[in-house]
């Protein structure tokens, strides 16, 4: 099954709501902070009710589960995840790696994912049938296949090392060519462009990892948690270039649990 429609909707979804937080961006919104002590903006409410909102009208049988709190229950067991402003933390300091994300999930399975960096004016989307793409050409992950020659981001790495071994890490990061940290999902655009190989994460929800699940299974990476699995609800995740596996596996230590 392919979908058109629901990549179609999305695509425009985000780049509406990202034009929305770019005005807001340049005018320097103030800082809140939620209960987490993790920090929110007018800008990530705004556009995560003209998200929700917009999705409603356009399926309006299917869940929405938003970061910022929009909830509305799923009658087709279809829902969409959404992280309105994906890097607040980048949003503040005025630097360009935040995102606008938006996934399609299907009974627990990611089948449509939207990545949309307004101030570089970059948008990746993948799906089922489909394949993956960034502003518009088809792109694909980079055929790497030793660690020497691979590019490392990370997503914080005291977050990384409170999921994942902090030897591991070291290992990993001793291996690799280099190491760069971008924005978390902007990460996983670099990644799907073959400009970066892996991205570590430690510290992520569902609406956070959807869309990065199904990228990488449409450009040619892997998505793995540290059990081994490929759940968006594990709170930590690698997205590596699939050349990449057995090393990744053996330095993370992650077990043999693939599906």
């Amino acid at each position: 099954m392919g979908y058109e429609r629901e990549i179609d909707e999305a695509l425009k979804i985000a780049k509406d709501a990202g034009a929305l937080a770019l005005r807001l961006f340049n005018i320097s919104v103030p800082e809140e902070l939620k209960e987490d002590q993790s920090p929110v903006t007018r800008a990530d409410r705004d556009a995560e009710k003209l998200i929700a909102g917009r999705l409603q009208e356009a399926f309006p049988d299917d869940g929405i589960c938003g970061e910022e709190g929009a909830r509305v229950p799923s009658k087709s067991g279809r829902r969409w995840l959404i992280d309105p402003v994906d890097g607040t933390k980048d949003f503040l300091r005025g630097n360009p790696y935040w995102v606008v994300q938006i996934a399609l999930e299907i009974d627990g399975y990611v089948a449509a994912g939207v990545i949309h960096c307004p101030c570089l004016n970059e948008t990746l989307h993948a799906a089922d049938g489909l394949g993956c793409f960034w502003n518009d050409s088809k792109t694909s992950a980079a055929s790497v296949t030793r660690l020497e020659k691979a590019i490392l981001t990370v997503s914080g790495f005291n977050a990384a090392w409170r999921s994942w071994s902090e030897d591991a890490i070291r290992r990993l990061i001793e291996k690799c060519w280099t190491v760069r940290c971008y924005g978390g999902a902007y990460n996983v655009i670099m990644l799907a462009r073959g400009k970066a190989n892996i991205w570590l994460s430690g510290r992520g929800m569902e609406w956070d990892y959807a869309p990065a699940q199904v990228v990488a299974r449409h450009c040619g990476a892997r998505f793995l948690t540290r059990g081994g699995g490929e759940r968006i609800d594990e709170k930590n995740c690698v997205v590596f270039a699939s050349g990449l596996l057995e090393d990744i596996k053996k330095i993370l230590q992650i077990e043999p649990r693939m599906r």
